[in-house]
């Protein structure tokens, strides 16, 4: 038996084994690109319902599915940009300039997740441009004016059951003809 012999042996019980391995390798990647475009595919889906509760789990998920390679760490520091513009709002109702002030944190919260998804969008091989992912959003108009209903409704509501207000009553006499 001579050493080429024995490099045979060896590689003919080795392949087995890196085969699972790089296989396992191939899938594991799979499975993180994957996750990362279901991440990228649901914000832009949603980017026009940034409290629907798909678009705020994507959010939560993008540090759990892009990491801090060179590749992705434009991401997670627009990210982080972004979370912290979420998180610090600093508006208060009360304040006499409250819809001017709320209106600027909105501008503002739209251009940092087109910034978020311009650069996620690069890192997975998309051809976006930041004015598509801004611009390109379609929002029916009964949508926004169902959700505001529903929130006067809950806000009166929540008002009367914690005793600040009341339900007005209104007594209607009306003909019996009889």
């Amino acid at each position: 038996m001579n050493i080429n012999d024995g490099f045979m042996i060896l590689a003919v019980l080795c392949s087995p084994f890196l085969a699972v391995y790089v296989q396992s390798k191939i899938d594991l990647n799979r499975e993180k690109r994957r996750k990362r475009l279901w991440v990228f595919h649901t914000l832009m889906a949603t980017r026009g319902d940034k409290i629907s509760l798909n678009h705020v789990q994507a959010l939560n998920s993008i540090e759990l599915y892009f990491d801090d390679t060179k590749k992705d760490k434009g991401i997670l520091e627009k990210w982080n940009e972004y979370l912290d513009h979420l998180v610090h709002q600093n508006i208060n109702e009360s304040d006499k300039d409250y819809s001017t002030r709320l209106d600027h944190w909105a501008k503002k919260a739209d251009e940092l997740l087109s910034d978020v998804l311009y650069i996620m969008s690069k890192s997975l091989g998309y051809d976006f441009d930041k004015v598509k992912i801004k611009r390109g959003i379609y929002i029916p108009k009964g949508h926004g004016d169902e959700r505001y209903d529903n929130l006067i409704i809950r806000k009166r509501l929540s008002q009367i059951l914690q005793g600040k207000d009341s339900l007005p009553i209104k007594v209607i006499e009306t003909d019996k003809g009889e």
